[in-house]
């Protein structure tokens, strides 16, 4: 009888997989207009959070992090360079791969881009409770644990 129910309230609902979508091209429209006022894109500020938090990577990596193709991942990096938020190393490890690292004007950029996100998280969580924050969260990270299971 309880699945009947739930089957019926899943079957007059949009999917999950379809509200996360939805939820995601909101997200990334409304991010890359905060984001415009200080000359940043969403993919440069994607990339300035993952050289933040993990340090100097090959480009190849940073492009996986950032779920973008390495080619993508190289006009990126090069108007970063220009901009004076990235800077370009030898890997001391391995002669034919370049570490991307941030520079400190890039750092600076990275903090302003993060202020500017996390006001915008609070806008769009406003009136949850914590506890429902905090379940959310978990939840996701849930989800995308399943979703990289999926492929293996």
């Amino acid at each position: 009888m309880k699945d009947i129910q739930l089957n019926k309230l899943i079957g007059e609902v949009p999917t999950v997989s379809y509200s996360i979508g939805q939820l995601d091209k909101l997200i990334n429209q409304q991010l890359t207009e905060i984001l415009q006022v200080l000359g940043v894109s969403l993919p440069q500020f994607t990339m300035l959070s993952i050289l933040y938090l993990n340090g100097e990577m090959a480009n190849s990596k940073l492009a996986s992090r950032s779920l973008i193709s390495p080619q993508a991942s190289n006009q990126i990096i090069k108007t970063m360079a220009e901009k004076g938020w990235v800077s370009k190393s030898n890997d001391p490890n391995h002669g034919r791969i370049i570490l991307i690292g941030l520079t400190d004007e890039g750092k600076d950029i990275y903090w302003q881009c993060r202020d500017k996100a996390i006001c915008f998280e609070q806008k769009i969580l406003d009136g949850l409770p914590p506890e429902n924050i905090l379940m959310l969260k978990a939840t996701i990270q849930r989800i995308i644990m399943n979703s990289k299971h999926l492929n293996q």
